[in-house]
């Protein structure tokens, strides 16, 4: 599985947990040389449907939450919940949102289809696999 990340802008965070982001943003060159068209997801979504769990950073054994996604023209938009009913992880995650300390989102995901032009991976479609909170993000134009 491959990660990328997204700068976590905060549209809005109420004390239930609930967010709004950009999970993935398109057709701009990320930190780490990777380009992802848009509808990248669209498949993804279709077969795997548009909801997903909340990871702190890819931990695969500390869900947080859940997230509903959306293709946009600009991105992948994620609703978030977090999930603070026994669960320590999300309402630290809470706290460092609030604080300040989470400033970015990243995605884990598979390569389906991709093309090299020059240096800059294309990615064309994308497995999409899990959405993750995270500190340092790869993409800083999300």
């Amino acid at each position: 599985m491959d990660f990328k990340s997204a700068r976590l802008e905060i549209k809005s965070l109420d004390d239930t947990g609930q967010f709004v982001g950009m999970a993935a943003v398109y057709n701009n060159v990320d930190l780490g040389g990777d380009l992802i068209e848009g509808g990248a997801f669209g498949k993804s979504l279709l077969d795997r449907g548009a909801t997903t769990p909340l990871l702190w950073n890819h931990d695969t054994g500390e869900p947080i939450g859940v997230g509903r996604l959306t293709e946009t023209h600009g991105g992948l938009q994620v609703e978030g919940k977090l999930i603070f009913d026994d669960n320590p992880a999300a309402r630290r995650t809470y706290a460092l949102m609030k604080g300040g300390a989470i400033t970015g989102l990243s995605i884990g995901f598979e390569t389906l289809r991709q093309v090299m032009q020059g240096s800059v991976r294309h990615l064309k479609e994308l497995r999409l696999f899990e959405v993750s909170l995270c500190a340092i993000p790869m993409n800083p134009l999300a």
